[in-house]
């Protein structure tokens, strides 16, 4: 049924496709964790695809900077976790330039560290699981049909770690600038 629905979007006529590039800030922290939020960053490409005046379609590949800052004896340190996420989002036009969007978003672990001023990085990729599920939510304006800013928050819904009975789901705030290459 998904994949007849998502036909459905794909078979429009008079549907319009965009390419393009994206970046931004991440502000991000596992729920588990006691700390401060990790700032970071996020980027990579995007697909926006136009099905009709209201409703869009925006396939994404990211590289998302995660984690969190904690204290250790004294010590700030930070996970430092980095995924590949591949967000699939559908967004909804309020107006012409104002849409809403939410939609799943699928994760790979590509490397985890804890990072430390007086200590070496210390390989952890180990101690979180391989891939991670969320669901994220977001706005956005469109400044020009080249240029869009956005805000999305990711909630993670898979338990990141493997280390402990604690349930650590990602949590990730994301402000960025979207350019499309390709109207």
């Amino acid at each position: 049924m998904s994949v007849a629905f998502l036909s459905l979007f794909f078979l429009n006529a008079n549907a319009q496709h965009a390419i393009g590039l994206k970046g931004g800030v991440n502000i991000a922290n596992l729920s588990g964790f006691e700390g401060n939020s990790r700032i970071s960053a996020h980027g990579g490409v995007f697909l926006h695809h136009t099905i009709n005046s209201r409703w869009c379609f925006q396939p994404e590949l990211l590289f998302s900077g995660e984690g969190q800052r904690y204290f250790d004896n004294g010590e700030e340190r930070t996970l430092a976790l980095n995924y590949l996420q591949l967000p699939l989002m559908v967004q909804y036009y309020v107006v012409p330039q104002i849409y809403l969007e939410a939609g799943p978003q699928v994760g790979v672990l590509i490397s985890a560290q804890d990072k430390g001023d007086e200590t070496a990085h210390i390989n952890i990729k180990d101690d979180f699981t391989a891939a991670q599920i969320a669901l994220g939510v977001g706005v956005g304006f469109k400044a020009t049909d080249q240029v869009v800013l956005y805000g999305r928050y990711n909630f993670g819904l898979t338990d990141v770690t493997r280390f402990d009975n604690i349930v650590d789901h990602s949590r990730v705030g994301q402000l960025g600038i979207a350019i499309r290459l390709k109207h």
